[in-house]
């Protein structure tokens, strides 16, 4: 007896054809009218599959969000300027590192106070960008997210005010004690940066549900734990600087733990960066359903 080899969701696709321009999987050509159960007449691909790709039953089964492209403007705002902010006070910190350290002469050069205020201003355009989704989450059209976006609010704000306080207390003319220097250039700033982080451990997976490449990422997606890790290694190397005298071992033991620290914070910021661009693109451009990708033939 020969057995039917045929697809049980070709069947089903028999009597249907695409409803609107859909490019392969495979090749790219515009499947748009061709009947759904057939392949590419490019490359050969079954149309199935392509469809299969296409539609993402698990962004549809979540509530919809009002307004998503500012939703995802706001998103990917508040991690391009973090991304910067930081960026700026790194520059900083490691324009005052021991001269035994492999530092470029350039970055030795950028400890003019401008360049926390530079932070201190990205810091704040950061929180600027969120408030979009806080005016959402209070009228209730984000669920779930309201104490990620009060952290990351809050973290935010705080590590615009410090950056700009740090201006007068670190870089200023105030006298000033090795305690109010750790505080204010390096434990109140990563405090702040902690407290951030949190948030956004909390915000980002939750509006990332709505993206396949997001949910698909597994091990290459940035996780905040490191994040938050990376914090506290850099906590430790600054103090190992602060209580030793500038060229000793010590600091510059202290200095590699701070540079390595750094180098990962900033690597999950560009992660961070590149998660909210796939959110971004889920909120603004989201899967079609079966009954708009497809329609009876006529």
């Amino acid at each position: 007896m020969q057995l039917n080899q045929e697809s049980p969701i070709a069947n089903q696709l028999r009597n249907m054809v695409v409803n609107r321009q859909l490019s392969c999987a495979r090749c790219g050509y515009d499947l748009k009218s061709l009947s759904a159960d057939s392949n590419c007449p490019e490359c050969g691909e079954p149309i199935r599959l392509t469809i299969i790709d296409s539609v993402d039953p698990a962004s549809r089964r979540l509530p919809p969000i009002e307004n998503p492209f500012a939703t995802g403007n706001a998103l990917v705002g508040v991690s391009v300027f973090l991304f910067l902010s930081v960026s700026c006070a790194v520059l900083v910190l490691l324009s005052k590192s021991p001269s035994s350290l492999p530092i470029p002469s350039v970055i030795c050069t950028l400890n003019d106070p401008i360049w926390l205020c530079v932070s201190s201003a990205l810091a704040g355009l950061a929180f600027i960008c969120l408030t979009p989704i806080m005016r959402m989450c209070r009228r209730g059209l984000i669920q779930g997210c309201k104490l990620g976006i009060a952290l990351t609010g809050l973290g935010l704000l705080s590590f615009a005010i410090l950056m700009g306080a740090s201006r007068w207390v670190v870089l200023g003319g105030v006298d000033r004690s090795a305690v109010l220097t750790l505080l204010f250039d390096s434990i109140l700033p990563l405090i702040s940066l902690g407290i951030a982080f949190t948030g956004l451990r909390r915000l980002v997976p939750r509006l990332g549900q709505r993206s396949r490449e997001f949910r698909l990422a597994q091990g290459s997606r940035q996780r905040m734990n490191d994040l938050l890790a990376a914090l506290l290694f850099a906590a430790i190397g600054r103090i190992f600087i602060l209580i030793s005298s500038h060229d000793s071992n010590l600091a510059t033991l202290g200095m590699i733990i701070m540079v390595l620290s750094i180098t990962l914070i900033v690597v999950g910021l560009i992660y961070l960066i590149r998660n909210t661009l796939w959110i971004r693109s889920a909120l603004c451009s989201p899967p079609p359903s079966l009954g708009q990708l497809l329609k009876p033939k006529s």
